[in-house]
């Protein structure tokens, strides 16, 4: 009866302190990783809508990705300030012969403070430069704005190719 009472006590002190997943999560992780972790996968899908924009060619996805001030500094051009020179700028790029074919970005580093989230990425990825293939590898530093409506938007952004190109 003993062993009984002890299985049936032990049981009901496991199903007290069982617990979800989500409960794991809401409580063992400080909530500033959590939205820290949350805000990455969102810049994440971010970088993935801009790749998907400039392989298409899609100039108004591309621009709808910076903010209304947002200021570009692209490898080897002029500083671009503003949507509208924003829109020049990729209007210029897509209208050369050079087509994305892929883009990857791994993160080095990011650092979150309130509504800015300053994002150290390496590149890598393949487009055609005149017909023939070019490998692409460099460095950006990207920083995130969060708007009113809580989206993530770029405000700057800057990039660089490695000296393997």
């Amino acid at each position: 009866m003993k062993r009984v009472l002890w299985v049936a006590a032990l049981g009901i002190a496991s199903a007290i302190h069982a617990q979800t997943t989500q409960d794991v999560k809401n409580k063992d992780v400080p909530a500033f990783l959590r939205q820290l972790a949350d805000t990455r996968k969102t810049i994440a899908d971010g970088y993935v809508r801009w790749t998907e924009a400039v392989k298409k060619k899609d100039l108004d996805g591309v621009v709808s990705l910076y903010t209304d001030d947002a200021v570009i500094l692209p490898d080897e051009k002029e500083i671009a300030s503003g949507k509208n020179a924003i829109r020049k700028f990729y209007n210029d790029w897509f209208a050369e012969n050079d087509k994305l074919v892929q883009q990857r970005f791994d993160n080095v580093d990011s650092v979150q403070e309130g509504d800015l989230l300053i994002d150290s990425t390496k590149f890598s990825g393949v487009a055609t430069k005149d017909g023939k293939e070019v490998q692409l590898k460099g460095k950006r530093l990207v920083v995130w704005k969060r708007d009113p409506k809580g989206e993530w938007k770029i405000l700057r952004d800057t990039w660089n190719k490695s000296s393997a190109q």
